[in-house]
């Protein structure tokens, strides 16, 4: 039985080599890229508030939506995620003493085809100030 090792060696050499060209790209950001906004709520306020959106582990499907608020008060906050114009969730929050009077609110949302438009809004249910962060990923 004569085997023919030629072709499988040069399909091998062929699939390395694209492999090592896609790897510095993924490399530049540890395979997911992350989009952040970060805002003073209002101009005479020290709330500020973020919002970061990437992929979830590598896999181009999902994302995963981090808002925060920084505060300096335990008000309650009322707050909402958007993904391109529909409500993805919403809520009620208050920051505490253990995380500097801030919070944190984590979800994952599908990554649909082009661009992704992702609003965070945060409402201090007291005093009204709105703090609102805007990606688009």
């Amino acid at each position: 039985m004569i085997v023919r090792r030629g072709p499988a060696i040069v399909l091998s050499l062929v699939l390395s080599a694209a492999a090592l060209s896609v790897a510095p790209a993924l490399a530049k950001d540890g395979g997911a890229a992350k989009d952040v906004d970060r805002d003073q709520c209002d101009p005479s306020s020290v709330s500020r508030a973020k919002l970061k959106v990437e992929q979830v582990d590598g896999n181009n499907s999902r994302l995963q939506v981090t808002g925060t608020v920084w505060s300096d008060d335990s008000d309650v906050w009322a707050w909402r995620l958007k993904h391109e114009g529909e409500v993805s969730d919403d809520g009620r929050a208050r920051g505490s003493e253990n995380s500097d009077l801030s919070f944190r609110v984590v979800r994952t949302m599908f990554n649909l085809p082009g661009t992704d438009d992702v609003v965070f809004r945060a409402e201090n249910l007291r005093t009204g100030e709105v703090c609102r962060a805007t990606v688009s990923y």
